[in-house]
Parts: C-alpha cells; sequence; structure tokens
C-alpha cells in the first residue's frame, strides 16, 4: 500500500507540469499531441510487450473501443493545450477537473444510475465554483477578454471529451488499461503523422523545444501510465480519488512560480469551489441535516 500511495503521488506530481511542458515546448496544439503520442506509444510498446497483452488480450471489439476512445481522447489533448495558452496553466486544469459532474451526467441519462443529493449539491459547489473562474460573477476584478472566454470552453469541451473516452473505456474492463493506452496512442501517432512538423525527429537539435516533447510523450504518458495503473492496482478507490487533487493545485502553483500569472480573489475563490466540490463527489462526502427534536412541556 505504501508503495501505491508514493506511485499516485509520483504520477499526480507528473499530471501538474504537464501544461508548463507543452508551453516551454513552443510547439502546436498537434505537435504536442502527436510526439506525445509517438514518444508515449514507445514506452508503452515495452510494457505491453513485457506483459504479453498482445497476444492475450488484443481482439477486434478492443481495438474498435479503443480507437473511440482515442479519437475522444486526442481531441481532449488538442483543446486542453489550447486552453492553456488562451487561460493559464492552473485555470484551464482547475475548469478541466469539472469532468466528475459530467460523469454523473452520462452516468445518469446512459447507464441509469442514482445520484444521492449530497452529489447534487456539491456538483452545484462547482458549478458556483466555474462561474466565479470564468469572471462571470467577478464584479469587474478583471478584463473580460475573448481568448480568456475561449479558454474556459475549450477547457469544458476538454473535459466533455474525456469523460465520453471514459464511457468508452467502461466496455473494456477486463482490457489491461495499459494495453487500451497503448493501442490509442499508436492510433494518434498514425492519424497526426501527415500533419505532424517531423523537425523533431528528422532534424533532432539538443534544445529546449526537444527536451520538452521528450519529457512529455516518456514521461507524462508512457511513465505516468505505468506510475498509475500500478497505484490503481494498489490502493483503494478513495485514497487514489484524494490524492488525485494534487494535480490541480501543483499545475496552479507553477502557473504563479514560473509564468507568473497573477489571480484575483474572485478566481482564487472559484479555484478552491470547483475543487471542494469535485473532492465532495469523489470521496463521497454527505450533507448531514441535524434533527431538531420538540419536546412538548
Amino acid at each position: 500500500m505504501n508503495r501505491g500511495t508514493w506511485e499516485m503521488i509520483a504520477a499526480m506530481a507528473i499530471c501538474g507540469t504537464i501544461g508548463l511542458t507543452v508551453l516551454l515546448s513552443g510547439q502546436s496544439q498537434i505537435d504536442a499531441i502527436f510526439y506525445r503520442c509517438l514518444f508515449g506509444a514507445a514506452v508503452l510498446t515495452g510494457v505491453v510487450v513485457w506483459k504479453g497483452y498482445l497476444r492475450s488480450h488484443l481482439t477486434g471489439s478492443v481495438m474498435l473501443f479503443a480507437a473511440l476512445g482515442g479519437m475522444a481522447l486526442l481531441a481532449n489533448w488538442y483543446f486542453l493545450f489550447s486552453s492553456y495558452r488562451n487561460t493559464s496553466v492552473g485555470i484551464a486544469t482547475t475548469v478541466y477537473n469539472t469532468q466528475p459532474l459530467m460523469m454523473i451526467a452520462f452516468g445518469v441519462f446512459l447507464f441509469k444510475e442514482k445520484v444521492t443529493g449530497s452529489v447534487l449539491c456539491w456538483a452545484g459547489v462547482s458549478l458556483v465554483g466555474l462561474l466565479f473562474i470564468s469572471k462571470a460573477l467577478a464584479g469587474g476584478d478583471f478584463e473580460l477578454t475573448s481568448s480568456y472566454i475561449l479558454g474556459i470552453i475549450e477547457a469544458l469541451l476538454a473535459a466533455f471529451l474525456y469523460a465520453i473516452a471514459a464511457i468508452i473505456a467502461r466496455k473494456l474492463k477486463s482490457t489491461p488499461p495499459a494495453l487500451i493506452a497503448f493501442v490509442q496512442l499508436i492510433i494518434g501517432t498514425m492519424v497526426l503523422f501527415p500533419f505532424a512538423d517531423l523537425a523533431v525527429i528528422t532534424s533532432p537539435r539538443f534544445d529546449s523545444a526537444t527536451i520538452a516533447m521528450v519529457l512529455l510523450g516518456v514521461v507524462h504518458t508512457g511513465l505516468m501510465y505505468v506510475l498509475l495503473y500500478g497505484a490503481i492496482q494498489k490502493i483503494e478507490a478513495w485514497r487514489v480519488a484524494s490524492i488525485s487533487f494534487l494535480y490541480p493545485a501543483i499545475a496552479i502553483v507553477l502557473d504563479a512560480a514560473f509564468l507568473h500569472v497573477q489571480l484575483g480573489a474572485s478566481q482564487w475563490a472559484g479555484i478552491l469551489l470547483v475543487l471542494t466540490g469535485a473532492a465532495g463527489i469523489n470521496l463521497r462526502w454527505t450533507f448531514t441535516v441535524p434533527t431538531i427534536h420538540y419536546r412538548r412541556s
């Protein structure tokens, strides 16, 4: 359990630096996603071959559903990376963590799952936080720009696409997650190959852009998947959920430390509300209403 806890912490720490790495690479969304797929697939190839997943689990249905989920994941990365540039890494990551709200909606309408009143209350907390972050209730504290609004919309769309990919993954419960990710990254590499700038591999240069691209694929995709899936197999689900909140927290700290992003009071309040609501949903916090007993004298 201790090993799994540290693996989860390491995975979330890596996730928290994805946005900064993308921005430091200086690459377009298409190129950043292509090299994430290319180098990530190279790492996961070793994992699936070593585990023998290609022979034991790869079937036509797995390929089909993994491909559908992979296309949603590619679009998810595209809009998330674009959101980093239009808002900030911390804001985009926080809005992106409204995924649990969308998963609740999918569960109700597609799988007829029951939702408790507590879950709806925490969802409302996150939605109020989202309004603060998007400046709808900022009260004129910040200059409202079309780029900022676009970035918020892109982060929401990225979260929606991730939720779709997660729903598709439910069809592949018996398939090792590393194999699903491997198929998706291979497909992503093939789809984006005609549109990508291949200078990183055809004319390699030891500069910050190349280093960032290699890190994004090898560390932020390949290694992160191995750590994340290893942790999920070792520790309880509630512990996984609680540690996952390191992701947006680290992204926000890096925003302030390295990118010098200045956040106002209403945005900090929105971030806190979004994370609190998401925590309430994932950790199953319940609202308790005190009972008042009336005693007749």
